[in-house]
C-alpha cells in the first residue's frame, strides 16, 4: 500500500464520528502512540508501506492510532460494513466464495459462511430492540440466486430462507416482522419473517435500484421514475395511509431520515426535505444544487452533506460535496473533487476524493485539515460516532485506525 500523509493546518481535532478459513492470523493490537510534536511543514514525502499497511509513525502526526491489523491469508474479493463490523468475501479451502464476519472492535474473525456466488447486494444486519434482544439475536440478511437468507449474526448459522419468484434488485431492508426489497420488475416486495413468503407487492412505473428505508411501521422506497413511495411494511399500499412524493429526476439512493424528516437525493439537482404526516407528504424545503444529487444524504447535527455528480457530458465527471443547513436547505459550503463521505461528526467530515485520498474536512467551512493516501485500498469505511476507520486491502490486510483520544 502506498501511503501519503499530507498535513494541512492541524488544529486540535475533536471528532465524534463510520474471508477463506478463519484459522490463521490473529489480529495484532497496536498501542497508542505518544503525542507527537506537530510539524510546521505542510506535506511529507510519500512512503511505501508494502503489505504492512499504515503504521503509528505515519498516522500519529495527524492524531490517529493503528488499533489493530489482521492479515487474511487469501485475497479479499468484496468488503461491506454493517453495525460496526466487517463482512468480507474471500475464498476457502473447499469454496470459491465464503463470507467472513470480522469483529470491528477486536479484528478477530467470528465465523465463515459458504456462498454460491459473490455477493450481489450489500448484506444488512437487523438489531432487535433492547427489551427483546436477549431472545432475538442480531440477524444478517443476504440474497443469493433469487433466495433471501437469514443468518444468525452471532454464530454464522443459517436461520431460514425465503424463495422469491421475482428478480431482486436491492439489498434486503429488515424490520421487526417484515423485510422490504426492490425488484427488477419495477415492483416493491414485502416478505413476512414469520411465514417466510412474499406477503405483498406494489407496482411502480420505474426501476428500483436503491434499498428501501424502514422506519417504525413504514417503508420509504425511491424509484427511478422520480417518486418516493411511503408504504406499510406489513401490508404494502393502504388507501388513506400511504402516499407518493414526486421529484423531477431519477432517485438512485436510499432516502435518509433524521429528526422526523426525510431527505431525498434526486437527479433533478435538488435535495428534497419532506415530512410524513400520515396520508400525505409535507414539503419543508427544496435546495437546488445545480448538479445531479447521488448517494444518500448524510446528516450530522444541523448539517446535511450531499454528493453531487454530473457525468452527462464528459468521461471525467464533475464530483462535489455540498454542505446544507437542515433548517432551510441553505448551502453553507461546497468542495470539488469529493467522491464519497466516509464518516461525519459535529466538527469534521471524513471524505474520499477522486484521486483516492481520504480527507478530514472542517465541518464549518470544508477546509482540509489533513489527507491520507488510501488509493491502494479495496474499501475504506468509517464507524460514525466512534472516530474509527476500517481499511480493507485486496491482499488480505485489514486495519482499524482510530482518532487518538
Amino acid at each position: 500500500m502506498n501511503s501519503r500523509v499530507a498535513l494541512a493546518t492541524i488544529a486540535s481535532l475533536s471528532l465524534t464520528i463510520f474471508f477463506s478459513s478463519c484459522s490463521s492470523g490473529a489480529a495484532q493490537k497496536s498501542s497508542p502512540a505518544a503525542n507527537p510534536t506537530m510539524p510546521s511543514v505542510s506535506i511529507t514525502e510519500s512512503t511505501s508501506a508494502g503489505d504492512t499497511g499504515f503504521s503509528d509513525r505515519e498516522v500519529g502526526p495527524i492524531g490517529l492510532n493503528v488499533i489493530w491489523s489482521y492479515h487474511h491469508p487469501n485475497k479479499i474479493q468484496q468488503a461491506f460494513e454493517a453495525n460496526g463490523n466487517l463482512y468480507l468475501v474471500s475464498s476457502g479451502k473447499n469454496h470459491d466464495h465464503v463470507l467472513l464476519k470480522v469483529d470491528g472492535e477486536s479484528g478477530l474473525v467470528q465465523w465463515t459462511y459458504p456462498l454460491q456466488v459473490p455477493v450481489q447486494f450489500a448484506p444488512t444486519v437487523f438489531v432487535y430492540p433492547e427489551e427483546i434482544r436477549d431472545s432475538n439475536p442480531d440477524e444478517l440478511f443476504l440474497a443469493e440466486r433469487g433466495v433471501v437468507y437469514c443468518i444468525d449474526d452471532l454464530y454464522g448459522a443459517r436461520n431460514y430462507k425465503i424463495p422469491c419468484n421475482f428478480p431482486i434488485s436491492t439489498s434486503i431492508t429488515p424490520g421487526l416482522e417484515n423485510l422490504v426489497v426492490g425488484g427488477y420488475d419495477m415492483r416493491i416486495y414485502g416478505l413476512s419473517k414469520k411465514n417466510r413468503f412474499v406477503s405483498w407487492t406494489y407496482l411502480t412505473d420505474g426501476g428500483i435500484s436503491a434499498s428501501p428505508l424502514n422506519s417504525g411501521s413504514r417503508s420509504f422506497v425511491g424509484s427511478e421514475n422520480g417518486s418516493v413511495y411511503a408504504l406499510m411494511q406489513g401490508t404494502g399500499f393502504v388507501r388513506g395511509a400511504c402516499w407518493s412524493y414526486k421529484t423531477m429526476g431519477s432517485i438512485e439512493s436510499t432516502p435518509t431520515m433524521a429528526g422526523g424528516r426525510i431527505y431525498i437525493a434526486s437527479r433533478d439537482t435538488k435535495i428534497h426535505c419532506i415530512s410524513d404526516v400520515g396520508d400525505e407528504p409535507y414539503l419543508n424545503w427544496q435546495s437546488p444544487l445545480g448538479l445531479p444529487v447521488l448517494g444518500s444524504p448524510v446528516v450530522s447535527g444541523n448539517a446535511l452533506y450531499a454528493l453531487l455528480r454530473d457525468d452527462r457530458y464528459s468521461d471525467s465527471p464533475v464530483q462535489e460535496i455540498a454542505c446544507l443547513d437542515i433548517t432551510d436547505g441553505r448551502e453553507r459550503w461546497r468542495k470539488e473533487g469529493i467522491s464519497g463521505v466516509v464518516a461525519v461528526s459535529k466538527d469534521e467530515v471524513w471524505a474520499t476524493d477522486v484521486e483516492g485520498d481520504l480527507h478530514c474536512l472542517a465541518a464549518a467551512d470544508g477546509a482540509s485539515r489533513w489527507s491520507l493516501d488510501v488509493s491502494d485500498s479495496l474499501e475504506v469505511f468509517g464507524i460514525s460516532g466512534d472516530g474509527s476507520l476500517l481499511i480493507v486491502s485486496q491482499n488480505g490486510l485489514i486495519q482499524r485506525i482510530d482518532k487518538r483520544r
